[in-house]
Formats: C-alpha cells, sequence, structure tokens
C-alpha cells in the first residue's frame, strides 16, 4: 500500500488570538488586530486569508472553531529549509534515469506553503510550512508541519505518517521525533474507522544539556512510495527507493540553525561596509498599485468597527466569565 508523509515541526510562535510580537505604539496595535479578525471572517466565509503585512501561517479547525495562527521564527525556518533541501537532494539522486522509480520521483515538487483544503469541509484549511506534491496528485505527499493530525483525516489517509520533531526552546536543549499513522479498527458497532494512532513516541536525538543521542528510532526513513498515495500503484507498481535523514543529520541540521538564528538575533551577521549612496529613493506607485481615497477612508472605518467589535466582545467575555465564577 502507498502511503504519504507529514513532517511536523514546532516553532515557538503560535498563537489563536493576538499577533506574535506586540506593535510599537497602541496606534498600530488596534488596526493590526482588527485587520486580523476581519480576514479571518472574511476566511470563513469562503475568501482567501491575506494576513497582509504579517507573514503568518493558518490552520483552521471548524469542528472547535479555532483559527491557529503562528509565526515561525528564524530557527524553525532554517531547520525546515534544511530537512527540504536534503529530501530534494535524496529524491533528484533517485530520480536519474528511466526507470518508473526515477520517473515517479522526477514529478514530485515543492509546493511550499500552499494552501491545503479537503473534500470534507469539517476538517479545515491549512497553511504547510512546506510541501511536497506529485505533479499529479490531489495532496501533497510529504508536509512540513507545526502541528496537525486533521492532514491524515482529512486526506482520507492519503497522507498515511505524520513525522513530527519538537524542539524545546526554553530550559532545555531536548529535539526529539515521533511518528504517528493511519490506523483502521473496528469500532463496537463492528463498523471500520479511520484514526490516528502514534507507532513512535518522543525518539531523542539531542538530550536535555545539547548532546548527540544516537538512536535508529530517531531518524527520518522513508520510502519513495511514501510519497504517492494509492491511485499511483496503477501507473508505478513496485517502486524502489529510499530516503533516510539520520539523528546525526538531524542534529547537524539543528545545531546548524541555531547558530544561524543566533548571529542574525545579535546582529552578527556579514553586511556591507560601504554605501556609496547619500539616500534611498523608493520606486514610484503605478496606477493600477494606487488607492482611491474614499476607498481608503471607508477600509479605515470598517478597522475602527471591527476594532471597536472585537473590544466589545473582550468586555462580554471578561463580564460573562466573572459572571460564572461568582456563581
Amino acid at each position: 500500500m502507498m502511503s504519504a508523509h507529514l513532517l511536523q515541526i514546532t516553532p515557538p510562535e503560535s498563537f489563536t488570538s493576538s499577533p506574535p510580537t506586540p506593535p510599537a505604539t497602541e496606534e498600530k496595535s488596534v488596526p493590526s488586530i482588527s485587520r486580523i479578525i476581519t480576514e479571518v471572517r472574511r476566511h470563513k466565509d469562503g475568501h482567501y486569508l491575506n494576513t497582509g503585512e504579517h507573514w503568518l501561517r493558518y490552520d483552521y479547525f471548524p469542528l472547535a472553531e479555532l483559527y491557529v495562527l503562528r509565526m515561525p521564527s528564524s530557527l524553525h525556518e532554517s531547520l525546515g529549509s534544511y530537512i527540504t533541501q536534503e529530501l530534494l537532494r535524496e529524491l533528484c539522486i533517485i530520480a536519474q534515469g528511466r526507470s518508473p522509480s526515477a520517473v515517479f520521483a522526477g514529478n514530485i515538487e515543492n509546493s511550499a506553503s500552499a494552501e491545503i483544503s479537503f473534500e470534507d469541509t469539517e476538517y479545515g484549511s491549512h497553511q504547510p510550512d512546506a510541501s511536497f506534491q506529485h505533479f499529479k496528485a490531489q495532496y501533497p505527499g510529504v508536509i512540513l508541519e507545526l502541528s496537525s493530525h486533521e492532514y491524515i483525516l482529512g486526506s482520507d489517509a492519503d497522507i498515511r505518517v505524520v513525522i513530527g520533531i519538537d524542539v524545546e526552546y526554553k530550559g532545555s536543549k531536548k529535539a526529539s521525533v515521533s511518528i504517528w499513522r493511519p490506523h483502521i479498527e473496528v469500532n463496537d458497532a463492528g463498523e471500520r474507522e479511520l484514526c490516528v494512532v502514534q507507532t513512535v513516541t518522543d525518539q531523542l536525538f539531542r538530550d536535555d544539556v545539547g548532546n548527540l543521542v544516537l538512536d535508529s528510532q530517531a531518524s527520518l526513513q522513508l520510502r519513495l512510495e511514501d510519497f504517492g498515495t494509492e491511485a499511483f500503484a496503477v501507473d508505478f507498481p513496485g517502486l524502489t527507493g529510499d530516503i533516510q535523514i539520520s539523528a546525526e543529520q538531524l542534529f547537524a541540521f539543528l545545531e546548524r540553525a541555531e547558530a544561524k538564528a543566533k548571529r542574525v538575533k545579535n546582529g552578527e551577521g556579514l553586511v556591507r561596509s560601504v554605501k556609496p549612496w547619500v539616500r534611498k529613493r523608493r520606486r514610484d506607485s503605478t496606477p493600477p498599485e494606487q488607492i482611491a481615497s474614499d476607498r481608503e477612508g471607508r477600509f479605515a472605518e470598517q478597522e475602527q468597527r471591527e476594532a471597536k467589535k472585537a473590544m466589545k466582545d473582550d468586555v462580554s467575555y471578561k463580564a460573562s466569565s466573572s459572571d460564572a465564577d461568582l456563581e
């Protein structure tokens, strides 16, 4: 049976209501929050989620009526990038030649953070950190993602393995790998149900003080057929080729990502020392990009209305919570 993988990397900055970084002034805070709220409501109505200047990714869980907005850190992005590069490198090796396996591997593309929506709308829409999708597939086979088992159920097990990399950011340097897979079991009514089970639990590849942990279970071991669904078995029977990222490689990727993040945070990265100009000229706005003053005014009014409503809802929520506590 062919399967598909999802890789989960847990970033430090994830939130469900407030923005991940505080604005400089109160004046900037209200429009930013209200605009995000406006966009979330528009997205619920079927519109594309536009987070504007905020570099956000999101998951939407309709059953819980929950949006998770997240701003990945530099470390999170770098670690994901190194894993992505290694997966693509190994796929390129398999793609050499004319065999069915080579042809299949050659058609796997990096679809980045394109939104993923499922036919079963109760599983919502999700925007992964990165994704790898066969040219003819409906869903990506391999996904790098914050966290969501909705992919397995929402895709009807076309995505069949969730590989989670959990990095502790405060008070510990532990880093581990976990794996989830779909499982069909018979319930009390005699019906077959699709569920998700964890087959590997928190296998460390770095310990509490930052040392490498050599563990064969703490590695990413993929087969080429894992990048496709059952439907590909007809045209590509007997796919061969293994892709493996060892615990040592994961450890090295994480150490490199942390070193890069620290260098950037401390302002120690290389920059040009000579700037042979007096001032910088911004490019002129072109007519299609200009916003009519009346439209801009309406947008500002809408932001203010949304801000007031958000504040009113917050006050109502606090009041109702206080009443509940009194009871």
